[in-house]
């Protein structure tokens, strides 16, 4: 009668009705190195799809970030002369108390457009930077709006400063109260500019400015 050798009465079924090998076998360490080389071989594709997706995700970050340089640009170039508005159309409002945004800007759109170009893998972790994103911008566009803001009540009072004193310099030296009078409502515009340094440079220059149409006059 013929025995069974010792190794193929050792073999066993595993889940999935898979036969196994002893681990001292030739076939045994056949599938043990098999098995090995695939799991290094999905794990370098795991790595690779992983470095790949990092890459991606990069590139749509940075073409995000050039998306909202332009568009803060835009926004800049296309407001009004004294620059009213300019932050909200890009950033919207947000609660300060909820933190809720209750009026979305520009921002919210290009956000939700580039959303979709960011890997999947990824893309959780991007929508989570959605407003530390919003809360680094504002400031920026806040300050350019004040910056446009400042150039509006410079450029406005330069024209108030022109139109004054070629008034004085056309009148009547004598006539003091004609150019107190002028003094006087130059004075009070300028007090009602809201930068400090614009405020204190144009009191000297209007004093100055007064002083030499009254003697031109």
């Amino acid at each position: 009668m013929a025995t069974i050798p010792l190794q193929l009465a050792q073999r066993r079924l595993e889940a999935g009705n898979g036969v196994s090998y002893p681990e001292r076998s030739p076939a045994g360490r056949a599938m043990q190195d098999l098995g090995d080389e695939l799991s290094a071989v999905a794990e370098r594709y795991r790595q690779m799809k992983e470095r790949q997706e990092a890459f991606d995700a990069e590139l749509a970050r940075r073409r995000f970030a050039d998306r909202i340089a332009q568009a803060e640009d835009d926004v800049a170039a296309n407001a009004p002369a004294d620059g009213s508005g300019l932050h909200d159309a890009m950033y919207g409002e947000v609660d300060p108390r909820s933190g809720q945004v209750v009026k979305p800007g520009l921002f919210d759109r290009l956000f939700d457009e580039a959303l979709p170009e960011i890997p999947e893998s990824r893309r959780a972790d991007f929508a989570r930077q959605k407003e530390p994103m919003r809360a680094a911008g504002s400031p920026r566009m806040a300050q350019r709006q004040q910056e446009q803001r400042d150039e509006y009540e410079l450029a406005e009072w330069a024209k108030v400063d022109t139109m004054s004193t070629s008034s004085i310099a056309k009148g009547d030296p004598n006539d003091i109260g004609a150019f107190e009078a002028i003094r006087q409502n130059g004075s009070d515009l300028i007090a009602k500019i809201g930068n400090p340094v614009i405020r204190q440079a144009a009191e000297v220059a209007w004093s100055s400015n007064t002083a030499k149409a009254l003697v031109q006059a």
